[in-house]
């Protein structure tokens, strides 16, 4: 996480000098923690349980260059996911060999640090897109099931985006995917029998960002 912090405040101190400080806030619709790798998975089964929801608060500094922009972020994200698979594993009772269908439900809860780096065009008036790569760190995690420990923290994902800035305020839509697969084996799925599968933690993330530019002489003492 120091690495994150470091990052941040050496990107972001080039660009105050030239720059603005602001405040986001942003509400993701999450496509995580879904249970992978089993084999008797049936894929048409409606169980009308995905449901990932989470939210970002963070800071950002700007330099405009015209045409161009760059902006370093650091954001607190938290997340949230809930998942369901259903497979059929066979019963053998006496002599009859059948198959039943199990259900399998899965809660998983993340706490991250982001530090994303910005590029931006500007396109037409107030609408520019932009794209960059973005550096994450795991803070917490939490889930119903017994899961392996998480061995590397770090995850780099590239950021996608566009946006419609009005003075101070903008919002913007991105789109966030992690360029490295993140999968925790199951050790327990609560008594439930899925050998060898597995959680897939990798970010693929769309947010609905807002923005607020603080003015410049907020901080400046007046006569």
């Amino acid at each position: 996480m120091r690495i994150l912090l470091l990052l941040f405040l050496i990107t972001s101190s080039s660009l105050f000098a030239q720059g603005n400080l602001g405040v986001n806030f942003g509400l993701n619709d999450d496509n995580f923690g879904s249970i992978e790798n089993i084999k008797t998975k049936i894929d048409d089964y409606d169980l009308d349980l995905k449901n990932s929801t989470g939210f970002q608060l963070g800071l950002f500094t700007e330099i405009d260059l015209i045409t161009f922009y760059i902006r370093p972020e650091i954001n607190l994200i938290f997340s949230k996911s809930k998942n369901g698979t259903a497979f059929t594993s066979a019963n053998n009772n006496t002599n009859i060999l059948s198959e039943s269908i199990n259900i399998a439900e899965h809660t998983y809860k993340s706490t991250d640090i982001q530090v994303p780096i910005i590029f931006g065009y500007k396109v037409l008036g107030p609408i520019s897109i932009f794209a960059g790569p973005t550096f994450k760190y795991n803070l917490s995690n939490s889930s119903n099931f017994d899961l392996e420990e998480i061995e590397d923290k770090y995850n780099l994902s590239l950021l996608l985006g566009t946006r419609v800035k009005v003075k101070s305020f903008s919002v913007g839509l991105r789109y966030e995917r992690g360029l490295n697969t993140n999968e925790l084996l199951i050790i327990n799925a609560n008594g439930i029998d899925i050998d060898n599968a597995n959680i897939d933690t990798t970010t693929n993330k769309l947010s609905l960002n807002i923005s607020y530019d603080i003015p410049y002489d907020l901080f400046k003492k007046k006569d």
